[in-house]
Parts: structure tokens; sequence; C-alpha cells
């Protein structure tokens, strides 16, 4: 046989092959057009007629009608169209897997008391992709309950939320593994974003901001790491409750103030890493509450009123070489027993010196202020603040401790704020 002949039976043969490897789904898959003189002029119809694995692409426009993808398919936007929930139930509804779902502004979804309506709500899917959307007035902006490895990116998610009972979450993970949240905007909801019961979750770059209660909230969700973050100008901060192994780094938490704002709040949370994260113009920066075996470093905090609220009942956490600046208080705590370690902090109100010019202070410092121990303890004592007579019990409660915890100190506080971390101020 000559040359040519055996190029001519080796493509033969790839084709034979290749068209038996494939499932009959790639090999029956096609694109579909949603247009005004398509074949299909509306998308549920369009669904109806695909088979898993297809494409559909939807042309702009305005598309008043809940969907509901219920087979393995890819809807993209062109010119981003809006699909319009109609104030019913789900704008649009996944319950099947790997779907794409990309390029769509996504509004209109029902309120109730009763039942949870998001612009996109997914059900028992995996490997779904949720991206470049802009999701608008719904109540939950994109909601996940029992599915795995999804991915959702680059969406603009603005809800209208007026008070906690009526509005819903930005992003709303329930029983899920395994999740990827990139590059998200998240504003007006009642949380930013919500997690309970999820594991194995990667959460980087987002935007949470002006939702009325949490930028971020979760509980019971182990694991998990949130990474170049900003969570700023929320109503309340970010609280992380009752979980464990989780990673917190390079997030910045600014402008949460009001009676009980903080940067973050911890609530039971064992066996972290908090680090090279910003705090910066907060109420609180960290508030935590029967938090154990953390670990805090490299972090920032600028401008708070306290940098640290840690309650008695908190133990074997480690603060090092975190940078203590310009906060009206630096540590409060509740309690005279203290099993939390300090060393290698830089704190702009420590007046020592440095003898043997290590870097580091020959005298141990004391961040606990008499009054910020009274205030932890009994807040209404705010309107005593800047008294005269406080000012003379600092002196007396630095020099002879029977107040504050006496073993409250940083052994070798830093003298200059090495390794400043560098955040743009929001």
């Amino acid at each position: 046989m000559k040359f040519g002949g055996l190029i001519y039976l080796w493509k033969f043969i790839t084709v034979v092959l290749t068209a038996f490897l494939l499932s009959p789904a790639d090999l029956s898959a096609k694109q579909i057009r949603v247009c005004e003189s398509c074949l299909f002029n509306n998308i549920s119809a369009a669904i109806r007629g695909a088979v898993h694995g297809d494409t559909i692409i939807v042309a702009a426009g305005d598309y008043k009608e809940p969907v509901v993808i219920d087979k393995s398919l890819r809807l993209s936007g062109e010119g981003m169209p809006r699909i319009d929930g109609k104030g019913i139930g789900h704008t649009v509804a996944i319950t099947a897997p790997d779907v794409v779902l990309e390029n769509f502004i996504i509004s209109g979804s029902g309120m109730s008391d009763r039942q949870e309506f998001a612009g996109v709500y997914v059900q028992n899917s995996a490997r779904c992709r949720i991206a470049h959307n802009r999701l608008e007035e719904n109540t939950y902006g994109i909601y996940l309950a029992d599915s795995t490895a999804c991915t959702i990116l680059h969406n603009t998610i603005a809800g209208n939320a007026v008070n906690e009972i009526t509005a819903g979450n930005g992003i709303h993970f329930w029983k899920t593994e395994a999740m990827t949240v990139e590059d998200n905007i998240i504003s007006r909801h009642r949380d930013g974003i919500y997690i309970e019961f999820s594991h194995g979750m990667r959460i980087s770059r987002n935007v949470a901001t002006r939702n009325i209660r949490y930028g971020l909230h979760f509980m019971y969700a182990n694991g998990n790491k949130f990474h170049a973050n900003t969570f700023a100008h929320n109503e309340t901060g970010v609280a992380i409750m009752y979980s464990r192994k989780i990673v917190v780094e390079a997030n910045t938490f600014a402008e949460n103030w009001g009676l009980a704002s903080y940067g973050l709040l911890l609530k039971d949370i064992m066996d972290s890493d908090f680090r090279d994260n910003r705090f910066f113009n907060n109420t609180v920066a960290v508030f935590a509450d029967n938090s154990n075996r953390n670990r805090f470093s490299e972090n920032q905090f600028d401008k708070n009123g306290f940098a640290l609220q840690i309650l008695g009942n908190c133990e074997n956490n480690a603060f090092n070489q975190n940078i203590f600046r310009a906060n009206f208080f630096d540590v409060g705590i509740n309690s005279r027993d203290n099993s939390n370690t300090f060393t290698k902090n830089y704190w702009d109100h420590y007046t020592g010196y440095d003898l043997n010019r290590d870097g580091f202070g020959d005298v141990p410092f004391r961040p606990v202020r008499v009054f910020s121990y009274w205030l932890t303890r009994y807040n209404a004592l705010a309107v005593l603040m800047l008294s005269p007579a406080l000012e003379f019990l600092e002196i007396s409660e630095r020099a002879f401790p029977v107040i504050t915890p006496s073993n409250l100190v940083d052994t070798a506080p830093a003298m200059l704020p090495a390794n400043t971390i560098a955040r743009v101020t929001p």
C-alpha cells in the first residue's frame, strides 16, 4: 500500500475509534439558539428541545419566564439578556449536574416568609458553573443546597434588602462541599455570603459591602479557606461560628461601625489560622468568644475602637508579629485569667527600649489598659471615657497590675512594624 493510502487508512481508523469511545450524548451535542426569529423564542422551550451536553445561546432581550434547567446544558447569553422571574418562585432553578449559566441579567425572584426564593437556585447538582452574571432585585441571589464542586465566578449580586426578616443572602450555601467562589461583588442583601454545614470551600477575591447584617456569616463549616476578600461597610461585620480548621488570609475588614459592629466575630472557633489580614476602622476589629488554639500572625490593626476583645473563655491562642497602630484600645479582656500568648508584635503605644539592638524591646509590654478591661466587662462604662481619674488609674495599673491580667504581656515587643501589609484603604 502506498504512503498516501496508509495515511487515509489511519484517519479512517481514528474516526471509527473516536465514534466508538464517545458517548451518545457527546455525538449528539448541538448548539441551539433562542431569539425572536429562531425556532425557539423562549428559553424554557429550548431546554425542552435540548439533550444533555447541548449549548443554548440566548440572544439579547427580555425573557419573562422562570427557567428550570434539569439537563446538563450550557446556557450562554449574548449581549446580557435578562431573565425575569416575574416574582414567582426561583428565577432560574438548576437541578442537574454539569450546568453552565453565564452572561445573563437575572432578576425578579419571588418573596416569601416560608420559602427561600432565589435568582439562581441550585439543588442536588455537581460541577455547576455560574459566571459573569448580574443578579438584581432578587430575595436571595445565588442559593446552593446539597451540591458539590460548583464554581461561582465574576458575578455582580445586588439585592433589595430592607430588613433582616424579609431579606435573603447574596450567596447562600447549605450542605455543600468543595465550592469555589471567586471575584464576585455582593451588596444590599442580609448577609453577603452565608455558609452552613459546608466544607472544603475556597472563597477568594470577593467584595461584600453594604449588606444589612454580615458581609460573611458561617457556622458548622470546617476546613474552609478565605483569601483576599474585602468585607467593608456592612452593618455588623463578619461572623464565623462553630467551626474548626479555617484559614483566613490576606482579607480586608473595614468600616464596620456601630454598637455591635465587628471586623471579625469568632464564636467557638478552634485550630484556625488568621494571617496577613488588614483590620481598619472597625468598632471592634476581632471579637473572640470561646475560641481556642487559634493562630493570629502578621495581621495589621489600624484605627479601630478595640483591636482585640478576647473573652476569658478563650484559651491558648497565639498572637505573633502583628501590627497595632492608632487603635483606641489594643486589647480588651473580661477576666484576670489568661492562657493566650503574645510575642514579637508591634505596638505603637509601647515606649520601651532596645539596648541590645535586636529589634525587640527589653521590657515586656502590657497591652490591656484598666479601662479596656472594665469596658469589656461592662459596656455601659463607655460614658466615663477620657475621664481624668481614669488616666491616674492607668498609670497606677501599669506600675502595679492588680486588676488586669498580670500574665497578658508581649514578651518581646517589636520596635518597628516589620512586614507592613500593603492594602488599599476601602
